[in-house]
């Protein structure tokens, strides 16, 4: 199987990239990537959007055919090599997981792009209306999750590394870069810490250039 990721470093695409490894890891599957620089706008180019006309990361280009969005990449690759783990096993356990990443992916990643790009949402006078009640928004996300993790756990949910422990290392990742200081949520500070610490994880924010506090206060 060919397996191709178009990613950019530091957003939800790092979710899927790991996922990658976590595959590689486990299997001699190897996968390949070109990096999108968002920054100048080379997803809404010709060239990436004949790759994916939708103009966003991740999308996954598997023997040919493309799957995008961060659900529908890991649970393909979870269902494709079971052996990685991406997912647990357990019926149940697999739903909470899902439950989880679909919140954080339909709710507290939305949420946040009204923080950083509000100008998408609002005109010149309103967009810093849009901007705050967006950033209180994701501060009480924020809270959820350090109330979900508060028991000092490993993981977020059940007793194996998800998607999910993947997503909420970002959005921390994105708080500090807007403002908001991660000692404010000390459980998921540490829960954070030794998410970003795995293997898997810490080989691909390397590979991303990316470190997990990105608060300057």
């Amino acid at each position: 199987m060919n397996l191709h990721l178009y990613y950019a470093p530091g957003t939800c695409s790092f979710v899927a990239h790991v996922a990658l490894e976590l595959v590689k890891e486990s299997s001699s599957q190897n996968y390949d990537g070109t990096v999108i620089n968002l920054k100048n706008g080379e997803q809404l180019k010709p060239e990436y959007k004949a790759i994916n006309p939708r103009g966003q990361v991740p999308a996954l280009i598997v023997d040919g055919q493309l799957t995008t969005q961060v659900m529908a990449i890991t649970n393909f690759l979870h269902e494709s090599f079971p052996q990685a783990q991406i997912f647990p096993s357990n019926v149940m356990e697999k739903a909470q997981a899902v439950s989880i990443l679909a919140w954080m992916n339909n709710t507290v990643h939305p949420t946040f792009t009204r923080v950083f790009r509000s100008e998408r949402f609002g005109d010149e006078a309103g967009k810093a209306g849009v901007k705050a009640m967006a950033l209180e928004a994701f501060k009480g996300y924020l809270a959820e999750i350090d109330g979900l993790v508060s028991k000092g756990q490993t993981y977020i949910c059940g007793n194996q590394l998800t998607p999910a422990d993947v997503y909420a290392v970002a959005f921390i990742r994105w708080a500090g870069l807007a403002g908001i200081n991660p000692a404010n949520y000390p459980h998921y500070a540490t829960y954070a810490s030794g998410i970003a610490a795995l293997p898997a994880v810490s080989r691909i924010m390397q590979k991303e250039g990316i470190n997990l506090n990105t608060y300057v206060g």
